[in-house]
């Protein structure tokens, strides 16, 4: 930027400095900017910055009460959707976390899921077996399911390493004896799970305490005369202003 827009630059802070302080004070330039008249600018000023001290405590003190019944609100409704959907999971877990897959079968925590051409479906964990034994050409892996039927799956060796099949089916033995342990304590954390969502439900002790607060604050405030007297005053001000210009400030 040159020099004369420099120039222009500060011209229009001061042209607005100017018109800011002529709109504060309202009745012409001496008013508004003469020595003389400090001790009136001063009389509004502190008569404004009372209102406007008070008002503006009184908004954060409101805004703080009225954030911490939301507040509560929201912590309620989260605990709540939490233990809701804890019972829900425990009542049916469905196929829980995916843990692995190997070409025809996807591990999941509950489930092994098969898509092959004579089977497609969830396998529960628990309720199903696997074996495996391999050739120098494949990897065999056969699945026992609930109903006592079996499924092989045949992992050819140029295109699936014996090794990685050996650690899927120890992977599968693993998440079967996770999932019979679950299932065993299925039903007790059934039970905690729905008292655990009774209780939750129930629990509105935060909300009514934050509530209650709110309520406190809105009553102090409603029959707090302090900020009716600073607008007496300022509208004091606004009388003696007026009387001196002609002008009444805003």
């Amino acid at each position: 930027m040159n020099a004369w827009g420099w120039i222009l630059l500060l011209a229009l802070a001061a042209a607005a400095a100017a018109g800011r302080q002529l709109y504060r004070y309202p009745g012409g330039w001496k008013f508004a900017f003469a020595p003389e008249y400090d001790g009136a600018r001063s009389d509004l000023d502190s008569a404004r910055s009372a209102v406007r001290g008070l008002e503006r405590a009184a908004q954060k003190e409101l805004a703080d009460a009225r954030g911490a019944v939301d507040a509560a609100a929201s912590a309620y409704r989260r605990r709540v959707r939490n233990a809701e959907e804890r019972v829900a999971y425990m009542s049916d877990p469905g196929r829980g976390g995916y843990r692995d897959e190997l070409g025809a079968l996807s591990l999941y925590e509950h489930v092994l899921a098969v898509s092959t051409d004579d089977f497609s479906g969830d396998l529960p964990l628990h309720e199903i077996a696997v074996r495996s034994d391999h050739t120098r050409m494949a990897s065999h892996l056969y699945l026992v399911g609930p109903d006592g039927r079996q499924h092989l799956v045949t992992y050819a060796a140029a295109d699936i390493a014996e090794e990685r099949v050996r650690k899927f089916v120890v992977d599968v033995h693993n998440a079967i004896a996770a999932a019979k342990s679950f299932q065993l304590d299925r039903p007790a954390r059934l039970r905690q799970a729905k008292a655990d969502l009774h209780r939750a439900e129930n629990d509105t002790s935060e909300h009514e305490k934050a509530r209650l607060r709110l309520e406190e604050v809105t009553a102090r405030q409603n029959a707090d005369l302090r900020i009716s007297a600073a607008r007496q005053d300022l509208a004091g001000a606004h009388d003696r202003w007026q009387e001196l210009t002609g002008r009444r400030p805003h």
